[in-house]
Protein backbone atom coordinates (compact mmCIF):
# COMPACT_ATOMS: atom_id res chain seq x y z
CA UNK A 1 0.00 0.00 0.00
CA UNK A 2 1.74 3.17 -0.95
CA UNK A 3 1.77 6.20 1.66
CA UNK A 4 2.31 9.69 2.11
CA UNK A 5 4.82 10.86 5.00
CA UNK A 6 3.00 14.09 6.33
CA UNK A 7 4.20 16.34 9.01
CA UNK A 8 2.61 15.67 11.97
CA UNK A 9 2.70 19.80 13.36
CA UNK A 10 0.71 20.86 10.34
CA UNK A 11 -0.39 17.91 7.69
CA UNK A 12 1.79 19.17 4.95
CA UNK A 13 2.60 16.31 2.52
CA UNK A 14 6.46 15.89 2.64
CA UNK A 15 7.12 12.71 0.23
CA UNK A 16 6.23 11.50 -2.95
CA UNK A 17 3.81 8.26 -2.61
CA UNK A 18 5.58 5.26 -0.70
CA UNK A 19 5.67 1.55 -0.14
CA UNK A 20 7.47 0.59 2.45
CA UNK A 21 10.08 -2.00 2.58
CA UNK A 22 10.43 -4.92 4.90
CA UNK A 23 13.73 -3.61 6.18
CA UNK A 24 16.58 -1.28 5.54
CA UNK A 25 18.59 -2.40 2.27
CA UNK A 26 22.44 -2.69 2.79
CA UNK A 27 24.01 0.33 2.71
CA UNK A 28 25.73 0.64 -0.47
CA UNK A 29 29.65 0.46 -1.26
CA UNK A 30 30.74 3.60 -2.31
CA UNK A 31 34.14 4.60 -3.94
CA UNK A 32 33.92 8.55 -3.74
CA UNK A 33 33.88 8.32 -7.54
CA UNK A 34 31.80 11.40 -9.66
CA UNK A 35 28.51 10.11 -10.75
CA UNK A 36 27.62 10.71 -14.27
CA UNK A 37 24.92 13.99 -13.03
CA UNK A 38 28.16 15.05 -12.01
CA UNK A 39 27.23 14.74 -8.11
CA UNK A 40 29.61 12.86 -6.00
CA UNK A 41 27.12 11.51 -3.60
CA UNK A 42 26.92 7.97 -2.90
CA UNK A 43 24.04 5.38 -4.58
CA UNK A 44 20.28 5.84 -2.10
CA UNK A 45 20.16 3.35 0.69
CA UNK A 46 16.70 3.06 -0.54
CA UNK A 47 14.85 3.36 -4.11
CA UNK A 48 13.00 6.06 -5.22
CA UNK A 49 9.07 5.20 -4.09
CA UNK A 50 10.38 3.45 -0.84
CA UNK A 51 10.67 3.89 2.71
CA UNK A 52 12.47 1.48 5.00
CA UNK A 53 12.21 1.70 9.49
CA UNK A 54 15.76 2.17 10.88
CA UNK A 55 16.05 0.71 14.09
CA UNK A 56 19.28 1.44 14.52
CA UNK A 57 20.81 4.94 16.22
CA UNK A 58 20.89 8.20 13.21
CA UNK A 59 22.82 10.68 13.71
CA UNK A 60 23.79 13.66 16.24
CA UNK A 61 24.16 13.41 19.35
CA UNK A 62 27.76 11.26 18.74
CA UNK A 63 29.21 9.60 22.22
CA UNK A 64 32.57 7.57 22.62
CA UNK A 65 32.84 4.24 21.92
CA UNK A 66 33.04 1.81 25.13
CA UNK A 67 35.93 0.13 23.51
CA UNK A 68 38.71 2.60 21.78
CA UNK A 69 39.85 -0.15 19.17
CA UNK A 70 35.91 -0.35 18.04
CA UNK A 71 35.52 0.77 14.30
CA UNK A 72 31.99 -1.23 13.52
CA UNK A 73 30.22 -0.95 10.69
CA UNK A 74 32.20 3.09 10.62
CA UNK A 75 29.19 3.66 8.73
CA UNK A 76 28.87 7.62 8.44
CA UNK A 77 26.39 9.11 10.13
CA UNK A 78 26.32 6.31 12.64
CA UNK A 79 29.97 6.78 13.26
CA UNK A 80 32.23 9.37 13.40
CA UNK A 81 36.25 9.96 14.55
CA UNK A 82 36.76 10.91 18.03
CA UNK A 83 38.33 14.48 17.19
CA UNK A 84 39.06 14.86 21.61
CA UNK A 85 40.73 11.22 21.95
CA UNK A 86 41.74 8.09 20.37
CA UNK A 87 38.52 5.52 18.78
CA UNK A 88 35.35 6.24 17.70
CA UNK A 89 32.17 8.25 18.35
CA UNK A 90 29.00 6.46 17.90
CA UNK A 91 25.24 7.48 16.97
CA UNK A 92 23.27 7.77 19.85
CA UNK A 93 20.52 10.03 17.47
CA UNK A 94 17.11 8.60 17.58
CA UNK A 95 15.95 5.33 16.33
CA UNK A 96 13.22 4.27 14.27
CA UNK A 97 13.53 7.38 11.59
CA UNK A 98 11.93 6.68 8.30
CA UNK A 99 14.73 6.49 5.47
CA UNK A 100 13.86 7.72 1.99
CA UNK A 101 15.40 8.43 -0.92
CA UNK A 102 16.27 12.40 -0.78
CA UNK A 103 14.79 13.04 -3.94
CA UNK A 104 11.69 11.83 -2.48
CA UNK A 105 11.10 14.98 -0.53
CA UNK A 106 12.02 17.39 -3.67
CA UNK A 107 10.58 20.49 -3.21
CA UNK A 108 8.74 19.80 0.31
CA UNK A 109 11.64 20.80 2.52
CA UNK A 110 13.66 23.20 3.60
CA UNK A 111 16.96 23.64 4.98
CA UNK A 112 17.38 24.29 9.45
CA UNK A 113 18.11 27.51 9.88
CA UNK A 114 19.62 26.23 13.56
CA UNK A 115 22.20 23.75 11.77
CA UNK A 116 25.00 25.72 10.51
CA UNK A 117 26.91 22.34 9.10
CA UNK A 118 28.32 21.97 5.36
CA UNK A 119 30.28 19.42 3.89
CA UNK A 120 32.39 19.83 0.69
CA UNK A 121 29.73 17.64 -1.65
CA UNK A 122 26.29 17.98 0.47
CA UNK A 123 24.95 17.56 4.01
CA UNK A 124 26.85 15.27 6.10
CA UNK A 125 24.01 15.35 9.01
CA UNK A 126 26.24 15.30 12.21
CA UNK A 127 24.81 18.17 14.01
CA UNK A 128 21.12 16.82 14.05
CA UNK A 129 18.36 17.14 11.78
CA UNK A 130 18.94 19.70 9.40
CA UNK A 131 15.55 19.93 7.73
CA UNK A 132 12.59 21.31 8.36
CA UNK A 133 8.53 21.25 6.93
CA UNK A 134 8.76 23.32 3.95
CA UNK A 135 5.02 24.75 5.04
CA UNK A 136 5.41 25.48 8.51
CA UNK A 137 9.08 24.95 9.69
CA UNK A 138 8.90 22.21 11.96
CA UNK A 139 12.31 19.84 12.58
CA UNK A 140 11.32 16.96 10.55
CA UNK A 141 14.60 14.78 10.17
CA UNK A 142 18.20 14.99 8.18
CA UNK A 143 19.35 14.68 5.32
CA UNK A 144 22.93 13.17 4.73
CA UNK A 145 23.66 14.07 0.93
CA UNK A 146 27.70 14.70 1.36
CA UNK A 147 30.26 12.52 -0.72
CA UNK A 148 31.53 9.97 2.54
CA UNK A 149 27.97 9.16 4.49
CA UNK A 150 25.09 7.26 2.86
CA UNK A 151 22.56 9.06 0.56
CA UNK A 152 19.00 9.21 2.25
CA UNK A 153 16.82 11.27 4.56
CA UNK A 154 15.92 10.08 7.98
CA UNK A 155 12.24 11.14 9.15
CA UNK A 156 11.84 11.35 12.81
CA UNK A 157 9.94 9.15 13.95
CA UNK A 158 7.68 11.77 15.60
CA UNK A 159 7.68 14.30 13.45
CA UNK A 160 5.94 12.65 10.70
CA UNK A 161 2.94 10.78 10.24
CA UNK A 162 1.98 8.14 7.65
CA UNK A 163 -1.10 8.40 5.82
CA UNK A 164 -2.61 6.38 3.18
CA UNK A 165 -2.25 7.69 -0.22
Amino acid sequence: MNVLLCCTACGHRLTEPLLRLPELPRRPVYEGLKNPDGSRHAPSTVPRGAYAVDPEPSGAPFVPHPDPEWTGAAIPGLCMSDPDGDGCLMSAGPRDTLVTHPEDTAGRLARNPESSESGCCGAPGQEGPNQVCGACGAVVGTLFSDCYVPYEFHFLPDAVRVTPV
